[in-house]
């Protein structure tokens, strides 16, 4: 039986409520700068303890500097405004290829890279990504190699499950 007197639920409204704090503070301190963003903000862990991870990122990319920074005025809200029972880590970092595109200002980002999206039906595209607007984006894949054929595909971001940047060591 879960309601409001289940210990459990309690936990998760808790946790909840941190990780709307965190946000809260975040887009507070990067609004100063308008080239940064919020990408997400994960919490790892069981629910005495754990981790907040909190992602950034910039139209021109972030300084470990800025995460730093960030991170300093995170902590000292945490430490200053929650009340805690357990230790909680926070780490503040940039939103790095190992994490999924999520926001329409990373794929504008992106434009004319090469990226892996894997579409709800699990099927995947591959190929440079050209356009983003507001509901698709436009990739440019490669057909045929040897003639260099290519075709411009439109997905819409409902059609999206996961776009990854892949790394080119050209």
């Amino acid at each position: 039986m879960r309601g409001p007197e289940s210990p459990i639920f309690m936990v998760e409204i808790v946790t909840e409520n941190i990780v709307d704090k965190i946000k809260v503070v975040v887009e507070d301190k990067i609004a100063e700068q308008e080239d940064l963003f919020l990408v997400d903000i994960i919490k790892k862990g069981n629910d005495r303890s754990g981790k907040v991870i909190v992602l950034l990122d910039g139209d021109q990319g972030i300084s470990i500097e800025q995460c730093a920074k960030v991170s300093r005025e995170v902590s000292h809200f945490i430490d200053e405004e929650i009340e805690l029972s357990e230790p909680l880590t926070l780490e503040v970092s940039s939103a790095g290829l190992d994490h999924p595109l999520k926001l329409n200002r990373q794929y504008v980002k992106n434009i004319g890279k090469n990226i892996k999206v894997t579409l709800n039906d699990n099927s995947q595209v591959e190929g440079q990504l050209k356009k983003v607007d507001e509901e698709s984006i436009e990739i440019e894949v490669l057909l045929d190699k040897k003639k260099k054929t290519t075709e411009n595909k439109v997905i819409n971001f409902v059609d999206i499950n996961k776009t990854i940047v892949l790394v080119s060591f050209k």
